[in-house]
């Protein structure tokens, strides 16, 4: 799907791995993303967060690896090209959606996931009302 770059990596679920998990940046101004952000796909996500919920948990990333706390679950992520862009200590929000979650990010982060996005020839665009 266009704007939304796949990325290699492995996603972790209280220490089970979810080996069909896909992980996209999604970029803004394409299928109807409004902002940058990441998207986490596999069912096994809905048992966390539901569609519309949201949690915002602290974390501490600064490597390829991340632990993310949502609503009482751990879920990790391991991607060299995640841990390449991403250098964050605070607050991400996590949302629920139809074929899993997204991470929304805060702007420094986002600034480098739209820099990847240019380089792969997806820049972000303005957002287009439907």
């Amino acid at each position: 799907m266009e704007g939304k770059i796949k990325i290699s990596g492995k996603v972790f679920l209280d220490n089970k791995e979810l080996t069909d998990a896909c992980i996209y940046i999604h970029i803004k101004g394409y299928s109807r993303a409004r902002v940058t952000h990441i998207d986490i796909q596999d069912p096994e996500l809905k048992k966390i967060i539901l569609p519309r919920h949201s949690d915002y948990p602290e974390v501490l990333w600064e490597s390829p690896d991340v632990e993310i706390p949502v609503k009482g679950h751990i879920l990790k992520l391991e991607s060299d090209i995640l841990g390449n862009l991403i250098k964050l200590n605070g607050n991400i929000y996590v949302g629920g959606k139809g074929k899993g979650i997204f991470l929304g990010l805060h702007k420094e982060q986002i600034i480098e996931l739209e820099k990847y996005g240019t380089s792969v020839g997806f820049p972000p665009q303005k957002h287009k009302k439907i």
